[in-house]
């Protein structure tokens, strides 16, 4: 099974491994606020990026990642420490964060500004991306042009509690100057879909969805 279905499958990946998961409703319980998932569309970022294309999702053919989650406590407090995981927890993160560098930076920009453990944090990212649910589209290694409003229609038809406004699409151009979809942010107030605050939603009506093909 190649790496293009890592994020539709992550729940019932995380499900087998066996590891002990904190709640996604546990997230309440140190702050309520504000939540932003940060998924990154790998093919079209490792094509418009030249400098990615040696980062592990770019040459295993990763078809989307999570780079990060911003727990509304600030940015930038880790001072170069590095998340400590234990190895079980470390391969299902490896799942949905597969470059050592893009979980440290996580980790050092919003997760050591709260005061979740790097464990706690992690189990974060796991949670949340596990019950996501994300159209077919993102995930069979082709390239379509999609419609925003159709797009945005399906992932609140697919994530039970989800607006329009708990989703923020970010393009940048692409091949043939054409809008690329690149990031998806996805929006919480504690364990529920919230909605964005400081949006780009630049998209247009319609984007590029880069399979890498």
């Amino acid at each position: 099974m190649d790496k293009l279905n890592t994020m539709l499958s992550i729940g019932a990946l995380v499900m087998l491994q066996g590891i002990m998961m904190m709640p996604v409703h546990a997230a309440s319980a140190v702050k309520n606020g504000q939540r932003v998932l940060m998924i990154e569309m790998t093919p079209a970022l490792c094509s418009i990026q030249p400098t990615r294309a040696r980062m592990r999702q770019c040459l295993e053919g990763y078809s989307l990642t999570v780079s990060g989650l911003d727990m509304g406590y600030g940015e930038r407090c880790g001072r170069g420490s590095e998340p400590r995981l234990t190895p079980l927890q470390l391969k299902v993160v490896n799942r949905i964060m597969p470059d050592t560098t893009v979980r440290s930076q996580a980790w050092q920009r919003y997760g050591a500004c709260s005061p979740l453990s790097a464990s706690s944090y992690f189990r974060q990212i796991t949670n949340y991306a596990g019950a996501l649910k994300l159209p077919n589209e993102l995930n069979t290694g082709n390239s379509y042009t999609v419609s925003k409003s159709r797009f945005i229609s399906q992932m609140t038809q697919l994530n039970s509690g989800m607006s329009s406004n708990s989703i923020d699409l970010i393009c940048q151009a692409g091949s043939r100057r054409q809008s690329t979809l690149t990031d998806i942010h996805i929006c919480y107030e504690g364990s529920e879909f919230g909605t964005c605050h400081n949006v780009v939603n630049n998209c247009g009506s319609k984007f590029v969805i880069s399979g890498g093909k």
